[in-house]
């Protein structure tokens, strides 16, 4: 599986509706590393692709594209997520 992490982080970036400058702004970054991260012309480390999911609030997006699945399942999963593990605590 050949993930495309370029893609990922523009995904990201579209769902809080950022330009490349806004990403760069509220990650540290240049406009230019963004720029280059989207078209994978320089490697993206875990801890910054990360960073970028939280801060434009788009886990659903970063675990769909890796995963290769529907969008919208992982967002009603990620939703279930804390009941559960509060459930889970409870059983116990």
């Amino acid at each position: 599986m050949n993930i495309d992490v370029g893609e990922i982080i523009k995904e990201c970036r579209k769902k809080k509706r950022w330009s490349q400058e806004e990403l760069a702004l509220n990650n540290n970054l240049s406009q230019s590393t963004v720029s280059r991260l989207e078209k994978n012309k320089i490697t993206c480390d875990v801890n910054t692709l990360l960073q970028i999911a939280q801060s434009t609030n788009a886990m659903d997006v970063m675990v769909a594209m890796m995963l290769n699945i529907d969008m919208s399942l992982v967002s009603q999963l990620l939703q279930l997520v804390p009941a559960f593990i509060g459930g889970f605590f409870i059983w116990i």
